[in-house]
């Protein structure tokens, strides 16, 4: 993870994928995810994938040590070291 990154939340999704806010923010502006449910309490929320798929995302404070925090011009996102980068 990347020290004092401008991180605003951290998500940990039901396919085992980890999301900043902005990843979130992003893919539901860009209409690549759909929401369907947000419960406040606790912090949950429920979106329809492009695929039609359902993702549970839930809030974390913690990133496993394969992911890292990349930060550039389009945001902070959540980085897969296990794969190569996508470009």
């Amino acid at each position: 993870m990347v020290a004092n990154a401008p991180v605003d939340g951290l998500f940990e999704g039901s396919n085992g994928h980890y999301y900043t806010a902005c990843q979130v923010t992003r893919k539901l502006r860009t209409e690549r995810w759909k929401p369907c449910i947000r419960q406040r309490d606790p912090d949950r929320r429920l979106v329809e994938t492009s695929d039609g798929g359902l993702l549970l995302l839930t809030p974390t404070d913690d990133l496993p040590a394969w992911a890292e925090i990349q930060v550039d011009g389009r945001g902070t996102r959540v980085i897969d070291t296990r794969r190569p980068v996508p470009r």
